[in-house]
């Protein structure tokens, strides 16, 4: 720095207050200082300030933004880091997708924990109670399916021809409705027929040995008898 003008100095000026300048600029400067009354008043004008800046109390960095910086010190680092090969990447993002995926795991685990192990201990408080012990002493063996069966005929007789009846009967044995399917006869045959049907007594039809409503057809048949 063999020739300096006024306004080179004073923008080095605070390097030169601070020893910041090696020592051939170092000595240009001091030089140009001992002739420039201009740069010689802006030099002290920058020894002032300096010596208020040193009187200022000194300002502690917070904790968390010293942390931040850390923080972000260390990003940056890892960014330069993983962009140096593939291998570095490739591993940054199998760390990123493994921290991805516990996060996300996380939430879930223990309340799906808590709720199977709440579940089983449920079940150990009540299983002794779905213990059944079957009792077979007065069991009955049964068909799967019986037919409606004739247990006593009314004491009404029927003098008309032969004829097929269908009943229907209910699970209590009773007679809900009667049929002639091979066509209707006089009012005086389903007169007789309705007697005949309502006043005896039939037992059920039954499905797996319980009593059903179902329907069948009887036969009515005159035997003449002379003698």
């Amino acid at each position: 720095m063999d020739q300096l003008n006024c306004s080179t100095v004073r923008g080095s000026l605070w390097d030169y207050m601070a020893g910041a300048l090696a020592d051939g600029e170092r000595r240009s400067i001091a030089m140009h200082l001992s002739v420039c009354r201009e740069c010689e008043a802006h030099q002290g004008e920058v020894r002032s300030v300096r010596t208020g800046l040193r009187h200022l109390p000194v300002k502690r960095v917070p904790p968390v933004l010293g942390t931040k910086l850390q923080v972000l010190a260390s990003r940056e680092r890892s960014r330069q880091l993983v962009r140096r090969d593939f291998k570095s990447w490739a591993t940054e993002q199998a760390s990123r997708a493994k921290l991805f995926f516990d996060n996300l795991l996380k939430p879930f685990a223990v309340p799906a924990a808590g709720g199977i192990l709440a579940s089983f201990l449920c079940f150990g408080v009540i299983v002794d109670t779905l213990h059944v012990v079957p009792d077979w002493q007065d069991d009955i063996p049964l068909g799967l399916f019986t037919e409606i069966r004739i247990d006593e005929l009314s004491p009404f007789c029927f003098n008309g021809r032969d004829v097929m009846v269908q009943l229907t009967v209910d699970s209590t044995g009773r007679v809900t409705d009667y049929d002639l399917p091979q066509g209707k006869g006089s009012p005086e045959d389903l007169q007789e027929i309705g007697n005949l049907v309502f006043y005896s007594t039939f037992s059920p039809a039954t499905r797996f040995g319980r009593p059903v409503s179902s329907k069948r057809y009887f036969f009515i048949r005159h035997i003449s008898i002379k003698g």
